[in-house]
């Protein structure tokens, strides 16, 4: 967790000014650039002030003696899944921190090695599903435990709580966004998404980008997850002669594939072609050329998520809520 002097570091300020604006210290005379330089790097390090840490929250169980809250993650990726593209695994770290910060306790269950038994077991008093489900398994979860949060994962179910990224608000703007700089053409590559007993799933942003942009399927290329198949898939359309001037691409990890695979052909970024992908991952900015991409507040997922589950537990909610987190465009080099 970040503490004042990483803040003074990363913002240039000294640690009594950070300590000062952190605080709210209206005596305090500081520019308002300032204060928003502060305000903001604490953001992007996730700082929490520490009277908001470890405010642990408290039920009663059947005897009626006060605990606190215990919740279970099940989680349906596994750590190789992780190393491939870390976006799961960075709200998984979200949703870890958040409990943190309000002294709930946390057990990760790993769905490809574990029965469902195995959270049965565990007496929780919450469940959160983190991955991609089908309806029998969004069922089975929720039969487990009530108080149960589905993350990034859609259901219609009346009692079933979700909280997601608002992707299709997202690629509706990405389309928007390179038909008004310029782009004639635009093509969607993307990598197939499955449930735990290997269905494959609709991606929303695919969907969105077939209704909303009017594309057909001849400007779709689906592969795998990973870097490789963007580059393979990027290396095909190359070959084919048949070169959008830009693409929608489903994750920064197949986008830095893509790249790759353009910059061997020298064909100039975003000059000839744009790339503009999802999830802002750590290496985005690092690209060559750096990576556009669509920030999907993470840290603001795992909170959401953690809150809602909380509030459900206390208040003995029945009725669902649908929370959809918005997203922010972070343009860089390779859109124009």
């Amino acid at each position: 967790m970040a503490k004042l002097k990483d803040i003074a570091e990363a913002s240039g300020f000294s640690v009594a000014t950070v300590s000062r604006v952190l605080n709210h210290d209206h005596s305090f005379n500081v520019p308002e650039e300032t204060r928003l330089s502060v305000l903001k790097t604490a953001e992007k390090l996730n700082y929490v002030a520490i009277s908001q840490r470890h405010r642990p929250f408290y039920v009663s169980d059947k005897s009626g003696t006060t605990k606190k809250i215990k919740i279970g993650l099940a989680y349906s990726y596994s750590p190789s899944d992780e190393i491939i593209d870390p976006y799961y695994l960075s709200i998984k770290s979200a949703i870890g921190e958040s409990c943190e910060t309000n002294g709930v306790d946390l057990k990760v269950f790993y769905l490809h090695e574990r029965e469902y038994k195995d959270i049965k077991q565990e007496n929780l008093d919450g469940l959160i599903a983190l991955g991609k489900y089908n309806d029998y398994e969004i069922k089975a979860l929720y039969e487990l435990n009530p108080n149960f949060v589905l993350v990034d994962c859609y259901t219609e179910h009346p009692e079933i709580d979700v909280v997601m990224v608002d992707l299709k608000v997202a690629t509706k703007r990405l389309i928007d966004y390179l038909y008004k700089t310029g782009a004639d053409s635009i093509g969607f590559i993307g990598g197939i998404e499955s449930t735990i007993d290997g269905k494959s799933i609709e991606d929303v942003r695919l969907r969105t980008f077939i209704k909303y942009g009017k594309a057909d399927m001849d400007a779709v290329y689906l592969g795998g997850l990973t870097a490789d198949s963007g580059y393979e898939i990027m290396s095909n359309i190359i070959k084919s002669g048949n070169v959008k001037s830009a693409y929608i691409v489903s994750t920064d990890v197949i986008a830095i594939g893509c790249l790759k695979s353009l910059n061997e052909q020298k064909i100039k970024i975003p000059d000839e072609v744009a790339i503009v992908s999802y999830n802002n991952n750590v290496l985005s900015e690092f690209t060559f050329p750096a990576l556009s991409t669509v920030d999907l507040n993470v840290h603001y997922l795992g909170m959401a998520t953690t809150e809602t589950i909380i509030e459900r537990i206390k208040n003995a909610r029945k009725i669902a809520k649908k929370i959809f987190i918005p997203t922010q465009f972070i343009k860089r080099e390779t859109s124009l």
